[in-house]
């Protein structure tokens, strides 16, 4: 019993948060039931993305934007929802989608299931970005090469967002300004922080921060080399790791906080311009307003 009492006394503020948390969670609940149900049109993508505003880009999620980014690159007819109640998620990641009552899960999938689901409406993904283009080096180099972004570099590019104190209590606030309660935007901030560091610290690895910035350098180095003075990765065409490629790094440009990973960044000539190009290519300025909406 003491040592309840004193884990008590040691999450006092974590417990009171977690009670109010509850309470409004009830009372959105209560209060959602006694809606319509949403009705999902037909032949349209939905895409679950997180609660609140996007600031800075259409969303603050890498794996979000890049599947975002395929569907408007391929004027696919899709809509965002950050009300949580898209369907069930089983994985409890974003994104998943639904389309027609069919659920895929995982970014990854999810545009594997795009590029087989639309490729007889989308000429320009068979041209562009099929992973039935190309010859089998160029496939097999865009196959590792969005791997090592979405698996690798999109971790150490998130790491002082979700886990370095300095940067995080600047740029976690921006993507929970949306949650209007001061005392659940806290405890939400407090939750993350919580979760963030074990997931990021364990895709990391136990580096110092030195080491950390040593590695993201390196991989902008890399990154810059591999484009060289191309307009895209295999040259005049977008590939499925230009999509991956720009939705990671539209996180660190657009994101007006100098970690030393975007100093690093804004470094590289030849990748600020090719930020530029894909989101230019992609969207138009007033899309790209509204997404951020």
């Amino acid at each position: 019993m003491e040592k309840v009492i004193e884990t008590v006394k040691d999450n006092k503020f974590l417990i009171v948060g977690a009670t109010l948390a509850i309470t409004a969670g009830i009372i959105f609940k209560k209060n959602s039931s006694n809606k319509d149900k949403p009705v999902y049109g037909k032949d349209v993508v939905y895409v679950a993305d997180f609660r609140g505003k996007n600031k800075d880009l259409p969303s603050y999620s890498p794996f979000v934007l890049k599947v975002i980014s395929i569907l408007e690159y391929c004027n696919i007819e899709y809509e965002i929802v950050t009300t949580g109640n898209l369907g069930p998620n089983p994985r409890g990641t974003l994104p998943f989608i639904r389309y027609n009552d069919k659920f895929i899960y995982d970014s990854y999938f999810i545009l594997e299931w795009i590029s087989k689901e639309f490729k007889h409406v989308t000429p320009k993904m068979e041209q562009s970005i099929s992973s039935d283009g190309g010859d089998e080096r160029d496939r097999a180099i865009d196959h590792i090469t969005k791997r090592f972004i979405d698996e690798a570099f999109s971790y150490i590019s998130a790491y002082y967002r979700w886990v370095v104190p300095e940067y995080n209590e600047k740029i976690i606030p921006r993507i929970l300004a949306g949650i209007e309660n001061p005392i659940f935007r806290s405890f939400i901030h407090m939750v993350i922080n919580s979760s963030s560091i074990k997931k990021y610290g364990t895709h990391v690895g136990n580096l110092s921060l030195d080491e950390v910035n040593s590695v993201g350098k390196s991989d902008l180095d890399s990154l810059s080399k591999l484009l060289g003075s191309k307009k895209f990765i295999f040259g005049d065409h977008l590939s499925m790791a230009d999509i991956s490629l720009f939705s990671t790094l539209a996180q660190i440009y657009y994101v007006p906080i100098d970690t030393p990973i975007r100093l690093s960044l804004l470094e590289k000539q030849n990748l600020v311009d090719y930020i530029e190009n894909v989101k230019s290519l992609i969207f138009s300025d007033a899309k790209w307003e509204l997404l951020k909406q």
